[in-house]
């Protein structure tokens, strides 16, 4: 797609989205993606170290090879990331000279840090041109997560017990013995946030580009399934990514946004009401489950005050590496936290949060100066993607380890990545009128 302005002044950047062929490393990326879609259920009847470093060293491969490829037309993005990351890492690895676990340095790495390089990967996808592709795969990643999850409740609990899923870690009971299921990743939170981000990019296929009413059906599809899913702060995500690319699209002024935003304002009460009675009939209102996070939080938290306030226990020594540590026997504080926040602060401590406020802060104003550089007519929106992606993921992170969820981590700094390339030299074309 090709937009041109006939203003005068400063030139104006144009986007093509003309698919590239394919080449390995592309071939190679979107295998990965659907084996890291799989990999949860998989992993449940087949648990070696192969099976399971091949996930983490194919992230590896593409995020290095990506880097490379780069590297030349984007040193300076490249290098300060690192330098922030690089950091992060360091403040969290010094726990390991007071005696904490590399086993569980290990694992933190490979759950939160490692995700953040398929930045990279999502770079240079972008590159490549193949977004569409990319967005085509999660599509159908998407119907294969709703496939799974009708299968597992058609079967119901039990027979899921007896075909060897863990109860309380793969499948468990909500309210009056509503089911939580894990469709096929790991858990049913790590099942909502693949459903919820997959489900977002999978709205940029050009089919739901070019008919709406497609776009509306996968949107309305997604939300019933996120219902059905139970996990509150999913919801929470996918209600804020709404409102935020909502004000991203009105932000500037004309006729059809007010026409918009006045009808959005006129519907809004009724909205409100039927999303309360609606989320009350599935006892989603329930308070309980956060008076008991507040409850550990004032409990288990760690002073500021001290040398582990100050640099943290280290990576892995809270939320899901955590609790991975512990169920491979080894000595763990099998505290999954349920804060983001507070599990970044827990492990990195207050010095490698500021490193960690400054990268984001960062990212946020590079997407924004991306999304005021395209033009109004531009289909993909990516940056406002991932801005809305971002804010989503802050909001839900009060009350859960977002960036912990695998694959539904993955998928954002793929997404992260895709909005913050720079195609100037080849995909945007500067034009100035005559």
């Amino acid at each position: 797609m090709q937009t041109i302005s006939m203003n005068r002044g400063k030139p104006v950047y144009i986007t093509s989205y003309v698919e590239s062929k394919g080449s390995a490393y592309q071939v190679m990326f979107y295998v990965l993606l659907v084996y890291l879609s799989f990999y949860g259920l998989v992993s449940v009847y087949v648990d070696n170290i192969v099976f399971r470093s091949l996930k983490d060293v194919g992230m590896l491969l593409l995020a290095v090879v990506g880097m490379s490829r780069l590297y030349r037309g984007q040193p300076n993005f490249i290098v300060l990331f690192l330098f922030l990351f690089s950091s992060i890492l360091f403040i969290g690895s010094m726990n390991l000279l007071l005696g904490g676990s590399i086993v569980s340095w290990v694992y933190g790495v490979k759950v939160t840090f490692l995700p953040m390089l398929m930045l990279f990967a999502g770079m240079y996808i972008a590159e490549k041109k193949a977004i569409y592709t990319f967005a085509r795969t999660n599509l159908i990643i998407l119907f294969l997560l709703i496939t799974g999850w009708l299968i597992q409740y058609s079967l119901g609990i039990d027979k899921l017990i007896s075909l060897g899923f863990v109860y309380g870690v793969n499948i468990k009971h909500y309210l009056e013995g509503v089911p939580r299921l894990n469709s096929i990743t790991v858990s049913p939170d790590s099942y909502a946030y693949a459903l919820l981000i997959t489900g977002l990019i999978a709205e940029k296929v050009r089919t739901a580009e070019k008919y709406r009413l497609f776009q509306m059906f996968i949107r309305l599809l997604v939300f019933s399934f996120l219902l059905l899913s139970t996990i509150r702060s999913a919801l929470v995500f996918w209600i804020i990514y709404q409102i935020v690319t909502f004000v991203l699209r009105v932000r500037k002024y004309n006729r059809n946004n007010m026409l918009l935003l006045s009808g959005v304002f006129l519907l809004l009460p009724g909205a409100v009401v039927f999303g309360f009675r609606l989320m009350e009939n599935y006892n989603l209102l329930s308070i309980n489950s956060m008076l008991v996070r507040f409850q550990s939080w004032g409990s288990y938290l760690t002073s500021p005050f001290t040398m582990n306030g100050v640099i943290g226990n280290g990576i892995g020594a809270v939320g899901a590496a955590s609790r991975r540590t512990h169920m491979l026997g080894l000595e763990s504080r099998d505290y999954p936290v349920d804060n983001q926040y507070f599990s970044f602060y827990e492990q990195i401590g207050w010095i490698g949060i500021i490193y960690l406020v400054v990268l984001f802060a960062w990212m946020a104003a590079c997407l924004h100066k991306r999304m005021i550089s395209l033009p109004a007519a531009d289909a993909m929106r990516l940056p406002q993607m991932a801005i809305a992606l971002l804010m989503g993921a802050a909001a839900a992170s009060f009350t859960t380890n977002v960036l912990e969820l695998f694959p539904g981590n993955v998928s954002i700094w793929l997404v992260v990545g895709m909005a913050l390339y720079q195609q100037r030299d080849v995909d945007e074309i500067p034009i100035q009128s005559r």
